[in-house]
């Protein structure tokens, strides 16, 4: 069942009222978040990742930590679930992508045999043109007592013109069923994953609508804002030492990191040239020869002001760690759709051989969608992005946003935290609604936006 639960401004009273009231409700928790003063984003710059919980959280009663506990619990099973699908996704576009090349395979291997057929047909038929042969038997099979004369007399003809012809007609053949088996096969591989694709499709949804029922329940106390804002300060800490110790051990292997930045600079320079011949190619396509590039950029250090967690807002901060690893970008942005669930598909295989350079998050129809730092928005349409935003930062970095249902408003000036729109399925998502996120810092190529998603308390 396709998520609709949450549903754009319409026309009727009735959904008027509701959308109200959920952009109301939305409103209410961002003042909750920044009242919290929830710094995911820029707190993780320096001394932020060493540092305590705030008093605040310290002194939050044990129902409150509980109730924190529940909806992480409930965001992790969500996006384990959502990986899962988004997995299952992939895989069955690589294998519809195979068998799309297999039915290509089979189309030039029947036209080689028809050739090659003509071709020995015709050897015949000059030699014994008075034989009133329309075919060869030997290929077309025996259709009464005298063809088994024609066909022995065939065969020395073809013998005695060269067996070249026939040896690679009869391996042109072979060629062909090997080819029908392989697309057979494929085929029922499409069918078996479409199901389990299926399945886990609906097993995300069932999580993400869990998921905003525990927090539409449980995020209007401030007190459990405050422990989850805690929470999650505690597990971003665990991650980014954990990145930094991978970076030190990555650091330490590599004998010459020179190598490395030659070829991500080579590598982007492909990117460029790639995006050059073809400037009318959409966002969240990669050639699938074309790798993801790494940003080597060095740390630009955060910005300042408050990132406000799912839901909140405060200053636009750029990047509070910069680079780990060579390649992690993490960003001081806030989610850009509270209520999502989302799993780590950058670089995943797409249709026609692209490869995926976002993150993709799941949510009902309708949910509402926010700029995730202050700029401006300009809206626009395309084959794969269907309705699509791009959000040029003050802090100079790009966004990216596709597949949404519609638009608030019209391209413009907008605050960190402002809805631009609303989850849809435009585009080549149909039947998925979900969220198409991009990040381009400095205007340029995108980089794996998960981290920065998962800092801003996604």
């Amino acid at each position: 069942m396709p998520l609709t639960t949450a549903v754009p401004p319409a026309c009727s009273d009735a959904s008027t009222r509701g959308s109200d009231r959920r952009e109301h409700d939305h409103r209410r928790l961002v003042r909750l978040i920044v009242a919290g003063a929830i710094t995911l984003g820029a707190g993780l710059g320096t001394a932020a990742l060493a540092a305590d919980p705030p008093a605040a959280a310290q002194s939050s009663d044990e129902s409150a930590k509980q109730a924190a506990r529940e909806i992480q619990a409930a965001r992790d099973k969500a996006n384990a679930a959502a990986a899962a699908f988004l997995q299952a996704q992939s895989d069955l576009e690589v294998l519809q992508d195979q068998a799309t090349g297999l039915e290509d395979e089979e189309t030039v291997l029947r036209e080689r045999v028809d050739r090659l057929r003509r071709d020995v047909e015709s050897l015949a038929v000059a030699r014994f043109a008075t034989s009133g042969s329309k075919g060869i038997p030997l290929l077309t099979g025996l259709q009464a007592p005298k063809d088994q004369v024609q066909a022995d007399v065939l065969v020395d003809v073809v013998t005695d013109a060269g067996t070249s012809s026939i040896d690679e007609f009869e391996l042109v053949q072979k060629e062909l069923v090997q080819n029908q088996r392989d697309l057979d096969q494929r085929r029922q591989d499409i069918e078996d994953q479409q199901a389990v694709f299926t399945q886990l499709q609906a097993d995300a949804e069932a999580e993400v609508r869990r998921l905003r029922e525990i927090e539409e329940q449980r995020l209007t106390d401030e007190a459990v804002v405050q422990a989850l804002a805690a929470q999650q300060r505690a597990s971003v800490s665990k991650w980014v030492e954990a990145q930094l110790r991978n970076n030190e051990a990555a650091a330490r292997a590599q004998p010459n990191p020179g190598v490395v930045a030659a070829q991500a600079a080579q590598a982007a320079a492909a990117a460029q040239a790639a995006a050059a011949a073809d400037p009318t190619a959409a966002d969240g396509e990669i050639p699938a020869d074309v790798a993801p590039v790494p940003t080597l950029a060095p740390n630009g250090g955060a910005s300042g002001g408050t990132s406000g967690g799912r839901t909140g807002t405060g200053g636009a901060g750029s990047v509070p760690i910069g680079v780990l690893n060579g390649e992690v970008y993490i960003d001081a942005i806030i989610c850009p759709m509270p209520g999502s669930a989302y799993g780590d598909s950058w670089g995943a295989p797409r249709s026609g051989g692209r490869r995926h350079e976002g993150v993709d998050m799941l949510a009902p129809s309708g949910t509402p969608i926010f700029a995730v730092v202050s700029g401006s928005v300009s809206f626009k349409q395309n084959r794969l992005g269907g309705n699509a935003v791009s959000l040029a930062g003050d802090n100079g970095n790009r966004y990216y946003y596709a597949h949404l249902s519609q638009y608030e408003g019209v391209s413009r000036r907008v605050n960190q935290g402002d809805i631009i729109g609303y989850n849809g399925d435009t585009g080549n998502a149909t039947g998925i609604p979900h969220l198409h996120f991009e990040v381009h810092p400095g205007g340029g190529l995108a980089v794996n936006p998960t981290p920065s998603v998962r800092i801003a308390g996604c």
